[in-house]
């Protein structure tokens, strides 16, 4: 049907307007209000001078048309549809000139007269398109909000986006459905994360419907004693900053100033009238840490320790009983102190280089400890009265957004940190059940980082040359294997880095999605919306791809269409989760690949651990290393047809002294740069097998993983432990450490 050529449609059937229960109650258990909508007269002109008017409960506007409810007889109303071409213009309830003519106040001269001068105005700033000219300075802004007032309170951001025809019902439903009481997502960047709008959108469309102003904070000139009314920790964690206040009001930006109960709290707090305004996400996160990072990054000078004294002084005056009930009760989620201490905490991780972060709530009066993995290895970092125990696992919890009522189940979550502290990382925090109906949280520090490059990451040229010359082929399949947490994902994005060209076009699947760069195009995976590892490797292959990189090999029908992949054109490149190279071969045949095509497809397997690397600024040489080269010399040459007397005298004349002496070993004695540890930093260790001829022959002929080791070796592999022992003997790390690195 054409459109341009109707007029309207209508559903000839009287019908009664119900409520829809279901949305209602969403609304209601989301907070919001519901209002049955009123009988109001309507008026639609058409392009050629007609006209259809009447009375309609309630209207629809959207890109394509206008949709009415025409009342007819016993509150009966016909659904019809106006398309956007058929006219010109329209108008829903009475005009205010018109109800002054008709009530004898005033005549249609001095209406046409009113209408004159309002129609100039609204060419001026104020009246413009709020989106396409950002207010940036204060004098317009203030007298922007002095026209327009603060936005009604009581309209919903879900009636806003449904009645401009940005979402539709099923979306809004299902964005309800996921705004759980507990969270503090919003309905805008819940339907973002949907992918049903993006949040600038959701922004102008409430900036349209309900005229707020749009401020544009670069460059807008905030004094200082404004900035000074609303606490650091406060404007972080909501996104809020102060830009003008007056005796009786503050005037803030906020990214969304529909459903923002937090701005009640400024209310009592400030004492005045608190009006938002509109302004970007990015801005905002820009501008908040430029005016407040001196204060939040102060807590950083300060001890966590002092932070916790204060904490008990101030329970105990209050209560006399720190491990009372009554105590317990003094500290919530919001506590200033606390949200500070886990600022502090989470800080303190991320320049500490730590991985991740533990919270370990113990029952009675036990304390809960912290710990932090750093460089591979657990270290205490506090351990915290039990009165803080509830309040730091709800808090922990808010910030990812968490079910804090949810105390049975493991959850699984995740905090962008720059909301909260001028920092930018993310983590990925887990949840999960212990005994005595307590909860554990891990979190995975997960900070934004750039690839790099092969040449960084201490191979010798012999192994980086290999790896280089892999993954410039034009197909075949790569595999990277190791335990969790042996950098196989940093290697991968160091290998596609090497190939990320004009010329390649590079699909990535990951879970999750911790090293990004340009030219790549990376998809986070999403179990529960059926965006799994194996249909992401089947989008891609529709996709144009030159080179594919798939997170992990989890089940047989990823490998398989992996081998497939490989053998139809296309570069792959894959981690598992095996204790080295040759065994990933027999753990991908024992998952039912065929041994002909996986031979005729694989490249290479690399396997490789992370070991810690001694402190440069106070690692200090052994007395005894002469002793200490015999037995490593003979664990080198364990299992192979090495001569031990010769690998002693090739190390003598690589390692050996200029002077002619022994080679120098290092231990860890500990100093203020590494936290005397005596390690900072890790080191890589590595093997390699490439597929020869004669491995790609035991591969089609099963034999098993010792067969592949001595023909491995035989091509020049180094095992895992050779290969560490190595980077013993050239100072990096200590035996101590290879051991439990490839243990």
């Amino acid at each position: 049907m054409q459109l341009a050529s109707v007029r309207s449609l209508h559903l000839t059937t009287p019908v009664r307007l119900l409520p829809d229960p279901e949305l209602i109650a969403q609304y209601r258990n989301a907070g919001g209000q519901v209002a049955e909508p009123a009988a109001r007269p309507f008026r639609v002109v058409f392009g050629d001078g007609n006209t259809l008017q009447g009375d309609t409960r309630g209207f629809v506007r959207i890109e394509h048309g206008l949709f009415l409810h025409l009342i007819t007889h016993d509150d009966l109303v016909v659904r019809a549809f106006v398309p956007a071409p058929a006219f010109v213009s329209f108008r829903v309830g009475t005009l205010l000139g018109e109800q002054l003519i008709n009530s004898g106040e005033i005549n249609r001269g001095d209406v046409e007269k009113a209408l004159g001068t309002q129609a100039q105005r609204r060419q001026t700033l104020l009246d413009a398109h709020f989106g396409d000219v950002p207010i940036a300075d204060a004098k317009t802004l203030a007298a922007a909000v002095e026209k327009r007032g603060a936005p009604s309170s009581h309209v919903r951001i879900g009636d806003i986006l449904l009645n401009q025809g940005l979402v539709s019902r099923d979306q809004l439903f299902e964005a309800l459905l996921r705004q759980r009481p507990n969270q503090r997502s919003t309905l805008g960047s819940l339907l973002a994360e949907m992918g049903a709008l993006t949040p600038a959108r959701v922004a102008q469309a409430v900036a349209d419907q309900l005229g707020v102003p749009v401020v544009a904070l670069k460059g807008f000139a905030i004094d200082p004693a404004v900035i000074a009314m609303v606490d650091s920790a406060f404007a972080i964690e909501h996104q809020v900053i102060p830009l003008l206040a007056t005796e009786h009001a503050l005037i803030v930006a906020v990214e969304n100033p529909v459903d923002a109960g937090y701005l009640d709290a400024l209310r009592f707090a400030t004492q005045r009238q608190v009006i938002p305004v509109i302004a970007s996400s990015g801005d905002l996160a820009a501008r908040i840490e430029a005016e407040y990072a001196p204060k939040v990054l102060a807590v950083r000078s300060a001890s966590i320790r002092d932070e916790i004294e204060d904490l008990k002084r101030r329970l105990a005056s209050a209560s006399g009983n720190l491990q009372g009930t009554s105590a317990n009760r003094q500290v919530s989620e919001s506590d200033t102190l606390l949200v500070r201490l886990v600022n502090k905490m989470i800080i303190d991780a991320y320049e500490q280089g730590a991985s991740d972060i533990h919270v370990e709530a113990y029952s009675d009066d036990a304390p809960t400890k912290i710990r932090f993995r750093i460089d591979g290895t657990l270290s205490d970092y506090q351990e915290l009265p039990t009165v803080l125990r509830s309040a730091l696992i709800s808090r922990l919890k808010i910030m990812a957004s968490l079910d804090i009522s949810e105390h049975r189940k493991p959850q699984d979550g995740k905090i962008d940190f720059q909301r909260f502290a001028p920092l930018k990382v993310e983590l990925r925090v887990a949840s999960l059940p212990t005994a005595n109906g307590l909860e554990d949280i891990v979190m995975r520090l997960l900070s934004s980082s750039k690839p790099i490059p092969v040449d960084k990451l201490g191979m010798g040229a012999a192994l980086e040359g290999q790896l280089k010359a892999m993954v410039r082929r034009t197909y075949g399949l790569i595999l990277v294997c190791g335990p969790t947490g042996s950098g196989k994902t940093t290697t991968l994005h160091s290998l596609l880095a090497e190939v990320n060209t004009s010329e390649n076009k590079i699909w990535t699947a990951e879970d999750p999605i911790e090293i990004t760069h340009p030219g790549l195009r990376q998809i986070q995976m999403i179990p529960r919306a059926g965006l799994t590892f194996a249909t992401a490797m089947r989008a891609f292959l529709r996709a144009d791809p030159d080179i594919i990189m798939v997170g992990e090999m989890r089940d047989a029908e990823t490998t398989k269409i992996a081998v497939e992949a490989s053998l139809t054109g296309h570069l792959v490149l894959s981690t598992l989760h095996t204790n080295s190279a040759p065994e990933s071969v027999v753990r991908l045949l024992d998952m039912g690949l065929d041994p002909f095509n996986f031979a005729d497809a694989l490249l290479g397997v690399l396997g490789q651990r992370l070991a810690r690397r001694l402190c440069a600024d106070c690692k200090v040489p052994m007395e005894d290393a002469a002793d200490q080269l015999l037995p490593m010399a003979q664990e080198y040459c364990a299992e192979t047809t090495l001569d031990l007397t010769e690998v002693l005298a090739e190390w003598q004349a690589r390692y050996g002294t200029p002077e002619g002496g022994k080679p120098v070993l290092y231990k860890a004695v500990g100093c203020a740069h590494c936290h005397d540890s005596g390690y900072r930093g890790r080191v890589g260790v590595y093997e390699l097998m490439t597929a020869t001829p004669a491995i790609k022959k035991l591969i089609q002929e099963r034999r098993p993983v010792e067969a592949l080791f001595q023909q491995a070796m035989a091509d020049g592999m180094l095992r895992l432990r050779q290969y560490g022992l190595l980077t013993v003997l050239q100072g990096l790390t200590d035996w101590r450490s290879i051991r439990s690195a490839c243990a």
